[in-house]
């Protein structure tokens, strides 16, 4: 069983990967950093690194409450319409004028 998941996890990957490429390459490199400096943060709040324990937990969550944040307004932006119309065939104009 396991093998036919990863299987099928291995199928939609590479089916998606464009989707997947375009993505990711249209997030700023600014929202990676910000997303991974609260992600130490909350590694950091949790396991009481740097930070007391008291407050750490606390420091967690709300590294967590912003991540979770950015990614809920990152997928209310996304318009799935224009993100498709990225990959439909384009009309050549050329050919159409030159029907000689």
């Amino acid at each position: 069983m396991l093998v036919i998941i990863l299987v099928f996890i291995i199928g939609l990957l590479t089916y998606s990967w464009r989707y997947l490429w375009a993505v990711l390459k249209d997030v700023r490199v600014s929202l990676y950093l910000i997303v991974a400096v609260l992600a130490v943060l909350q590694y950091m709040g949790e396991n009481a690194i740097l930070i007391p324990e008291s407050i750490g937990e606390m420091v967690e969550e709300i590294s967590e409450t912003i991540i979770y944040t950015i990614a809920l307004a990152y997928l209310w932006r996304f318009k799935l319409t224009e993100f498709e119309s990225r990959f439909l065939p384009q009309p050549n104009y050329d050919d159409m004028c030159n029907t000689n």
